[in-house]
């Protein structure tokens, strides 16, 4: 089954990822820059050498996969049938109106509109355009090619239809798209991210710890459950016999807060949600988290 057109207005490290994700996924994608094509090919390239040499990917399908890109220094003919644009332009929003204007003029409703903007709020972006509710941010994170995750940011004018748009495209390039409800500054990812950023620096500063015990505290300790369970999902395994709903309890002695009970319910949800490979109840999560986990270390050189 033919699979629909994505352009990328920007190819930069971010855009260039993304876009090699949609080839590798099938997609004929678009790669429009202003700068030297060759330099994008190359970047592509590189993209798909690393697939390869990593035994991701075959030769063969990387050649598949650079078979389906289309490159160009003419904005309208790389939008142009595309069902949705990935912009990744740099962090000016003069520069991103000209292009939302552009695209939406040369493809009205029909498409919708992910912008890779880091610290401007979508809400802002959708001002003057001609069509919104079809934009929001797409917020990806370094190096795109590689890290799966997507924040998709709702803005005041976004569509449900546009989200939920936003969030099959971004799975067919099998992406992790997660949806932050408030456009607010951070969005979700640097919102955490930035609070562990700053403990980390107050420490250092502050004759807590050398740097390097600071990195080694979280790449030894609690980071390596991250990837696994994510934060919530890890803190409610460590409580037997109840979780969350059980956490202040144990520690506090003192019945759950709302807050608890709150974050209880939604790790319900998530392990409901959770793929059977990777555990989708406590005992069978337990049992994968733990087989990852030496094979993390042995990762780290720790464990042969």
């Amino acid at each position: 089954m033919k699979k629909d057109k994505i352009a990328f207005i920007g190819c930069g490290l971010i855009g260039a990822g993304l876009a090699a994700n949609s080839l590798l996924t099938g997609h004929p994608t678009a790669l429009y820059d202003t700068c030297d094509l060759a330099i994008i090919r190359d970047r592509i390239a590189a993209i798909l050498t690393t697939f390869v040499e990593n035994g991701v990917y075959t030769k063969e399908q990387a050649e598949e996969a650079a078979s389906l890109a289309f490159y160009t220094n003419d904005m309208v003919a790389a939008v142009e049938g595309a069902v949705f644009v990935q912009e990744s332009a740099p962090e000016r929003l003069e520069i991103k109106r000209s292009i939302y204007r552009t695209v939406q003029e040369t493809c009205g409703r029909d498409v919708v509109i992910g912008s890779s903007a880091s610290n401007i709020m979508t809400s802002t972006l959708q001002e003057g355009a001609l069509y919104p509710d079809r934009i929001v941010v797409g917020h990806p994170f370094n190096p795109s090619h590689l890290l799966p995750t997507i924040e998709v940011v709702v803005g005041k004018q976004t569509s449900q239809e546009t989200v939920d748009f936003t969030k099959q495209i971004y799975s067919e390039m099998d992406k992790v798209p997660v949806v932050c409800l408030k456009d607010e500054v951070g969005y979700l990812v640097q919102r955490i991210n930035s609070q562990i950023l700053e403990t980390a620096i107050y420490l250092a500063n502050n004759g807590y710890a050398s740097v390097e015990d600071i990195d080694k505290a979280i790449m030894y300790g609690p980071g390596m459950r991250l990837p696994l369970c994510g934060q919530l999902l890890s803190i409610g395994l460590g409580v037997a016999g109840g979780g969350w709903r059980a956490l202040a309890q144990k520690y506090c002695g003192t019945d759950a807060p709302k807050e608890y009970l709150v974050v209880a319910d939604g790790v319900d949800e998530e392990m409901a949600h959770r793929p059977a490979a990777i555990g989708n109840d406590v005992e069978s999560i337990i049992k994968y988290r733990d087989k990852a986990l030496i094979e993390l270390q042995r990762v780290q050189r720790r464990i042969p």
